[in-house]
């Protein structure tokens, strides 16, 4: 047994340069150098008789070159890797060869194939803890080893070899170093000929690891990036998708098909969740047989699907053979060897499951896998949402109960408490429920953003289109709903060429308790009236802006004014300005609108907004309105 120190083998790559000296002789690549001496003369007597081993070694370093060019031209990890371990096992002449990569999310070292004397795979996948094994202590201890006799090494697991029924003697492991962090270990096994592995050979070994570490590296970055682009391009299609177009059968038909194809997947299943009796249903699968979809049912915290249910969480399973969730015995079953899963969750709530089987390469699944389907599960469940809030809404279009207890959860209950500010809101939608909505969310402890927006139409289908566009805006994240302009961009992205021939007018503004100021965009919408008491004047926000959902790619302005203590601002959608007598011979304006802020200014938020709406009532002589009214105060206090 040879255990190496703790520095690393360095490569003998080396440019050919004269040192002062020295004289040396050069074989391909490798240049081997000897200091003149008195010696000199038995050492050239005895280099021709080392000349054919000389030789040798210089055909390893010559096929390293040609191993190395080839290596780090193929960026397919799952190429690269038996290949790596091809040329391993065949430059050192060994009869099998490892290779283990190290898990950044868990330290866990995993190996996806071990590949035998022909080629053939002899362990289709292992895991090990660091320390355990060969390879766990290579990578623990960052340091080479050499063994003439494997099975004489407390280190060594022959658990391995007694599964695949492969008998190690001898081996040599080295650590795969990027940058002098460990990312995996590479082990040849069993020189050929019943002959031990040697210095020579692990300096080889060691040469060939910090090749193969690199096309790794390479190899990883590469397939990051193309997952990255994918996984963009996968939610580019999901938001293209238009929920109307299909049945909720049809989409989560047309939604499986294209995670697998994402993910490069041979199966996999979406479940919808029955919070009643707690099971779930498949919505639609791939790998199963077709008659048995529709009789499958899964408790909560039944196998693997039951599991990430009841505990919403995603889980990956590299190895299903070991893990207890996986029932061997059930009637209907995947064949599968590796599988990820993730809960589908819309506001905590759990709307189903989605699981993932063996991927086309045969390796298993990986953490960064796992994030992408979490990633996908999270728009999924959006998409599935919207589906279902589109087709329960539509499919009862009669029952207008039911659209408004949908525009309710979309209005909220009450407006949160900010110190410093004070709200006022009124909002009467036609016909018992309309397109108009608003919001109010306190972004942090300075920071509250306001929103009002009008959806075109009136009514039960108005009334859908909003739901949709807000369940769309319940996906930003805090970044986006910070900045008005980032804002409309990714709304008017995602909305695009999506409201089937409806569209969308917005006013949003981000308010600063602790600069006193106001940052705001407007998508085409009325502009807001900002009544300054302390002065005694009205200004109305005007600024460019287009509709949401009809061009692509738009840019939308942001612009900043102070909002001082004492100062109020009023957000109001058309309805209340369009507001006429059953003659039309009086109608209400928004100069009229401003002269009824400027004398209800005494008055708190709370009842100032009812009393507009009372105010135009009166002017017009007529209570009823023909399209929906919203107006939301901001008081500054």
């Amino acid at each position: 047994m040879f255990i190496y120190p703790t520095e690393r083998p360095r490569l003998l790559f080396r440019k050919n340069r004269k040192v002062e000296g020295n004289r040396g002789l050069s074989f391909g690549f490798c240049r081997f150098e000897k200091r003149q001496s008195l010696t000199l003369r038995p050492i050239r007597a005895s280099l021709g008789a080392s000349m054919v081993q000389v030789d040798s070694e210089a055909r390893k370093y010559r096929s390293l070159l040609n191993t190395s060019t080839i290596l780090n031209a193929n960026l397919d990890l799952y190429q690269l890797l038996p290949l790596i371990m091809l040329y391993s096992k065949d430059l050192l002449e060994a009869e099998a060869s490892s290779l283990f990569l190290l898990d950044e999310k868990d330290g866990f070292l995993y190996c996806e194939v071990a590949l035998g004397e022909k080629g053939e795979i002899i362990q289709k996948y292992a895991r090990l803890e660091p320390g355990q094994g060969i390879a766990g202590w290579v990578a623990r201890e960052k340091k080479p080893i050499l063994l003439e006799d494997a099975y004489t090494d407390a280190r060594f697991n022959p658990s391995l070899d007694q599964k695949t029924g492969f008998r190690t003697r001898s081996l040599a492991c080295v650590p795969l170093f990027v940058q002098d962090q460990v990312i995996g270990t590479l082990e040849i096994l069993n020189k050929s000929g019943n002959r031990s592995f040697d210095n020579s050979d692990i300096e080889v070994l060691a040469s060939l690891s910090e090749i193969a570490a690199i096309a790794i590296k390479n190899a990883k970055t590469h397939e990051s990036l193309k997952k990255r682009i994918l996984e963009l391009s996968l939610l580019y299609e999901f938001e293209k998708l238009t929920v109307a177009e299909k049945s909720i059968q049809e989409l989560g038909n047309w939604l499986i098909d294209k995670v697998l194809e994402f993910l490069e997947a041979k199966a996999g299943t979406i479940y919808l969740a029955d919070p009643t009796l707690e099971v779930l249903r498949i919505l639609a699968a791939r790998g199963i047989p077709e008659d048995a979809i529709h009789s499958i049912q899964v408790p909560y915290g039944e196998g693997v699907s039951g599991w990430v249910a009841k505990e919403k969480q995603s889980l990956l399973i590299q190895n299903l053979d070991e893990d207890p969730r996986y029932d061997k015995n059930a009637k209907y079953k995947f064949e599968a060897s590796s599988l990820i899963s993730a809960p589908l969750l819309y506001r905590g709530e759990l709307l189903g499951v989605i699981s993932v089987n063996n991927k086309y390469s045969g390796y298993a699944f990986t953490h960064s896998d796992l994030e992408m389907l979490g990633a996908i599960a999270n728009r999924l469940s959006v998409t599935i949402q919207n589906a279902n809030l589109f087709h329960k809404v539509v499919d009862n279009e009669r029952e207008l109960k039911r659209a408004r207890e949908v525009m309710a959860k979309i209005l909220p209950s009450a407006l949160p408490y900010v110190p410093g500010l004070e709200f006022g809101v009124q909002h009467i939608p036609f016909d018992n429920v309309g397109g108009d909505f608003y919001n109010v969310i306190k972004l942090d402890e300075h920071r509250t953003a306001v929103l009002i927006a009008d959806v075109s139409g009136h009514g039960l289908s108005a009334s859908v289109v909003a739901a949709v566009i807000h369940t769309v805006m319940e996906t930003f994240e805090e970044e986006t709903l910070s900045s008005p302009s980032k804002f409309f961009t990714a709304l008017n992205h995602a909305l695009y060429n999506k409201l089937a021939g409806n569209f969308l007018t917005s006013f949003y503004a981000v308010v600063h308790t602790g600069t006193d100021t106001l940052v705001y965009s407007n998508a085409g919408h009325n502009p807001p009236i900002l009544y300054r008491k302390e002065e005694g004047t009205s200004l109305p926000l005007e600024t460019k802006g287009k509709l949401v959902g009809v061009i692509p790619d738009l840019f939308f302005e942001e612009f900043v004014t102070s909002f001082k203590p004492m100062d109020r601002l009023v957000l109001y959608t058309d309805g209340i300005t369009e507001h006429s007598n059953e003659d039309r011979s009086r109608r209400y304006s928004d100069d009229l609108l401003t002269l009824a802020i400027r004398s209800s200014s005494q008055s708190p938020a709370s009842e100032a907004a009812p009393g507009l709406v009372k105010e135009c009532r009166t002017y017009c002589r007529r209570s009823d309105f023909e399209d929906d009214v919203t107006l939301l105060i901001v008081d500054r206090v």
